[in-house]
């Protein structure tokens, strides 16, 4: 017994059957500008299109362009069991084979989620041997037509950006040089890579970079220079985060006789606006130089801008190699959290004198801002550290160090501030501060203005810039000394090696300021006041503030030290005051 079809149902069934259908392809080659991906065999499943449409649409000799291709491209699933990705460099082929690759949810050439098992990196041609491999990796939201677009079309600073990609993951790393050295990365992941359409498509300049240098000078070179240039500034990732890597260098003859040992816990990448911050955590560094830990380092407002610049000068005609400093990266902030240095000691080479024992010192964070560059080099920046320490090992022969161990220090624990800025207008460069504290030390702090710095410090040649500079004048300063337990020491330890009582010591100290200061500086009231000042400060250490200005609003210069008579004539051409707490 049989039932009939209803009316109609053969018509629905074709296009339904046709949309599960699998298509098998063998021997499949992709090439992509410098890229050539290659497929023993391919199979698309849940497919409308017949083997013939799929492999005209793969043709590498097809007509039609490939974005236009591409976009026809659709299916439940592609599923490649072997796919071999090859790239020329530098007379040498670069072969990534992956395995067990499957892409889901295709739609008009763009792929919800593209899969592989792993992979296995390998270097062909002659020179050194080099290898690698893969983990799991897999990328998400792939437009293929754009992808093509990008290496295939070319386009302009106006065009229209594609998305190619909305994530990455690739995890378990692990990659071999030549000398045995090992590098292995727990995770990357990566989002929403952006390209820009460049006068010369991508796959065009890919390939003419990856030939090598070239020549340094000539057409060629401007060539290059343009075209990485272009390149560069059509790329943007959405942000980046890189994990546990680590590096494992054996040693042995010739430039690294001892193994070197590093890892770093993480390293990040993140956008700004018109500008990136990086960040890396967890640094570590076992070399036979030494030890190196540090917490945390943050470069911000990193920007490639001054770079592109650069390129697209060069390729205009020849760098002065004067100029380079004005197209390097542009930076605002570099900042770093617990770092840990431990230097061993330094066994004499034919010097003696230059033996050195071990050195351990820490700084629990520093920041260093940098704002309004003029040729690559900052006019306003600000350096903080906040905890400098190291241990005074008694009987130390290193310098400063030696002299704190005899006044009974056995650790360092320093921060200081040093806050300045250009003005242009006025040719001056302030000292907002300039601060100096040391736990069981004190503090000084100074502020100042040095008039007399014009543009001409500022350029790249050395001679200019070092006669720029003998034109400076001192315009004001002031100096505070906060007394924190230094001086105290400085004292006990004379007052003994003379037999004396401290403040038998402080007396003569004093006496000597307020008697010697003002015969030195002219006698003169601000002299006296000044000795006055500083014969308080000696007796019963607190405070001390001296300030400066010079009568001449152009300030005094080289000249005027060097040529003075005595220091009272200079004294005479200053306001001081000074105060004593």
């Amino acid at each position: 017994m049989s039932a009939a079809l209803p009316a109609g149902l053969p018509l629905l069934a074709g296009p339904a059957l046709a949309q599960d259908a699998t298509v098998a392809l063998d021997e499949v080659v992709l090439p992509l500008g410098p890229v050539t991906l290659k497929a023993p065999k391919l199979e698309l499943r849940g497919t409308a299109l017949s083997r013939d449409e799929a492999r005209a649409i793969l043709d590498p000799a097809g007509p039609a362009p490939w974005r236009t291709r591409l976009e026809r491209l659709s299916a439940r699933e592609i599923v490649i069991p072997v796919l071999r990705v090859e790239q020329p460099s530098g007379g040498r082929v670069q072969v990534a084979v992956y395995h067990d690759v499957a892409a889901r949810d295709v739609a008009a050439g763009r792929i919800g989620i593209v899969e592989a098992g792993g992979a296995t990196l390998t270097v062909e041609g002659p020179g050194p041997d080099a290898a690698g491999a893969y983990g799991r990796l897999s990328v998400r939201e792939i437009d293929l037509p754009g992808l093509a677009r990008l290496f295939t079309e070319a386009g302009g600073p106006d065009a229209v950006p594609v998305r190619v990609y909305g994530g990455v993951t690739a995890e378990d790393i692990a990659l071999t040089g030549p000398d045995g050295a090992a590098f292995r990365i727990a995770r990357i992941d990566a989002r929403d890579l952006t390209g820009r359409p460049t006068a010369t498509p991508w796959g065009d300049a890919a390939r003419v970079l990856a030939e090598g240098p070239g020549p340094a000078e000539g057409p060629e070179r401007a060539r290059r220079a343009a075209l990485a240039a272009d390149l560069i500034d059509g790329i943007s990732v959405g942000g980046l985060e890189i994990s546990g890597l680590t590096l494992a260098a054996p040693g042995g003859p010739g430039a690294r006789p001892a193994p070197v040992q590093a890892s770093l816990a993480r390293l990040t990448y993140a956008p700004e606006a018109g500008s990136g911050q990086v960040r890396a955590e967890g640094l570590a560094v076992d070399a036979p130089a030494g030890r190196f830990a540090l917490k945390g380092l943050t470069l911000s407002g990193l920007s490639l801008k001054p770079v592109l610049e650069g390129l697209r000068r060069a390729a205009a005609g020849p760098l002065d190699r004067a100029d380079l400093r004005r197209y390097a990266p542009a930076l605002g902030r570099i900042a770093l959290e617990n770092l840990d240095v431990d230097l061993p000691a330094q066994a004499p080479g034919p010097d003696p004198l230059a033996a050195s024992g071990p050195l351990r010192f820490a700084v629990r964070s520093s920041a260093l801002d940098m704002s309004e560059p003029r040729d690559g080099v900052p006019t306003a920046s600000r350096l903080a550290v906040d905890g400098f320490t190291c241990a005074v090992a008694p009987g130390t022969t290193a310098p400063v160090l030696a002299d704190l161990a005899g006044l009974g220090y056995t650790a360092l624990d320093l921060s200081g501030l040093i806050d300045a800025r250009w003005n242009e207008a006025a040719r001056e460069v302030t000292l907002r501060e300039v601060t100096l504290s040391g736990k069981d030390m004190g503090t000084a702090r100074i502020t100042g203005t040095i008039g007399g710095i014009g543009k001409e410090v500022f350029d790249p040649e050395p001679m200019i810039s070092s006669l720029a500079l003998l034109g400076a004048s001192a315009k004001s300063l002031a100096l505070t000394l906060e007394n924190g337990g230094l001086f105290q020491r400085f004292v006990d330890q004379q007052a003994k090696a003379q037999s004396l009582k401290p403040e038998e010591l402080q007396r003569e100290y004093g006496t000597a300021a307020l008697l010697g200061i003002p015969a030195v500086l002219g006698n003169s009231p601000a002299a006296k006041a000044l000795g006055q000042a500083v014969s308080r400060f000696v007796v019963k250490p607190g405070r001390l503030s001296v300030s400066a200005a010079a009568k001449d609003p152009a300030g005094l210069g080289l000249v005027d030290f060097s040529t003075a008579p005595s220091p009272g004539k200079i004294f005479d051409r200053l306001t001081v005051t000074a105060t004593a707490e």
